[in-house]
């Protein structure tokens, strides 16, 4: 399913896609590659080994989604091209990219209360610093989320397949025609098309 939404602000109206598909949770394990990303993470992430959502302390998708039958992957993007009000490229992905995170996180997670859990758009935000870097333990590990990437997914492949568009990264000195967000919902529970919609509006739209 697809559906068009409107994001306004003071400086601009940037209109973004929202795609969703249902598929069983246990379709994507056929995308874990856990010890790869794991590696990849500790090469590139600062937060590897500083945050409980993170590796190497993320479950892999395997274990995480086994208590439910069901994953409804959520593809989130907005054209680039609508941020020229912003001169300096960075900023505008990193615009993009709150704009797209914050409503993403934000319906996964009412939809989490009523339905089972979910997977993030990234690590987990909830506190500041993680406890991890107090040597601590997780202050809420019942409201923790992981990102598919922190359990082994990989994500690419996984979008190319589902809505056959590839994932675009920001590169200095070059603007991608459009940046996205991907997260997901897992439960046992059958969501229709409409229902789905009709709760992003109730959640986001206002």
């Amino acid at each position: 399913m697809k559906f068009i939404c409107n994001a306004t602000s003071k400086s601009a109206d940037i209109q973004y896609t929202v795609e969703i598909s249902a598929v069983a949770s246990s379709a994507c394990a056929c995308y874990e590659d856990k010890i790869n990303f794991n590696n990849l993470c500790k090469q590139g992430c600062p937060n590897f080994s500083h945050k409980w959502s993170c590796p190497p302390y993320a479950p892999q998708y395997g274990d995480f989604a086994l208590k439910w039958k069901n994953l409804y992957i959520i593809f989130m993007y907005a054209d680039m091209v609508q941020f020229a009000y912003i001169q300096n490229d960075y900023l505008k992905i990193k615009a993009a990219n709150s704009m797209l995170k914050s409503r993403a996180d934000r319906f996964i997670q009412e939809m989490a209360k009523l339905h089972g859990g979910c997977i993030s758009t990234g690590s987990c935000r909830r506190c500041k610093p993680c406890k991890c870097k107090l040597d601590m333990p997780c202050a809420h590990p019942e409201l923790m989320t992981y990102s598919y990437e922190a359990l082994g997914i990989n994500v690419g492949q996984m979008i190319e397949d589902y809505f056959h568009k590839p994932l675009l990264w920001y590169k200095k000195h070059c603007l991608p025609q459009y940046t996205s967000v991907v997260c997901g919902i897992l439960t046992n529970d059958s969501l229709s098309e409409d229902y789905l919609q009709a709760s992003y509006k109730k959640y986001i739209i206002h």
